[in-house]
Formats: C-alpha cells, structure tokens, sequence
C-alpha cells in the first residue's frame, strides 16, 4: 500500500502555568504556528523525590500541581524549530518543566457559517 507523507503535527504542550503566556507570545509571533488553545489542568509527574514519598499512599492523597496545556497545529517540517521555541520559553533547568508531545494529524475539517463543511487533508 502507497504512505502518504503526514504533513501536519498537533503540538500538545504541557508545562507549568506561570510560563504559558510567555510561550503563547511567541507562538504568536510565528506565522507557521496554527489553531492555537490554551487551558488549564492539574498534573502530576516525576518531581523529585515525590514519587517515593508517595509510594504506599492512597491516589487521593496526591497534590496535583497547577499546570496549562498549550495545543496547536503546525507543519512537521517546523517541528524542530518549535521544539527550539518551547525550550527557549519554558525551560527552567528544574525537575517538572514539562513534556512536549506530537500527534499526526489525519485529515482536518474546517466548520464554517458560508459553505457547510470543507475536507482537507491528504
């Protein structure tokens, strides 16, 4: 069977809440970068130390951290360029930074209010 080269990635961003704003500024600023949203969530990750003082605890006794999810979409040939913008922006050198992730996207389906639905996409 024939592969087509996937062209677009979501970005999915997911770092602390005090470095969203500086990293939706700059995403901004870039005109490659698309269908930008932000929200906010609570997490839990590898900090230091936490996971053994946890171990044998009860789920519910674990404190979520704040932290904001920082979703768009933007072309695979950028994705190093905007791994670059991300560290620049929210690197702290700390433990609970945040994770970076990147998901093929299929095919997208523009809504609008003139012409129905559009398909695009490979």
């Amino acid at each position: 069977a024939c592969r087509q080269r996937l062209t677009v990635l979501k970005a999915i961003v997911i770092i602390r809440a005090s470095r969203a704003e500086a990293l939706c500024l700059r995403l901004l600023a870039v005109p490659w970068v698309e269908a930008l949203s932000v929200r906010e969530a609570r997490g839990y990750g590898r900090q230091k130390e936490w996971l053994a003082h946890y171990l044998g605890e009860q789920a519910g006794d674990i404190e979520f951290l704040p932290r904001a999810v920082v979703e768009c979409a933007i072309p695979r040939s950028e994705r190093e360029a905007f791994v670059q913008l991300v560290l620049a922006a929210c690197r702290s050198g700390r433990i609970g930074d945040g994770k970076l992730l990147f998901v093929p996207i299929l095919q997208t389906l523009d809504i609008d209010t003139e012409g129905g639905a559009r398909l695009r996409g490979p």
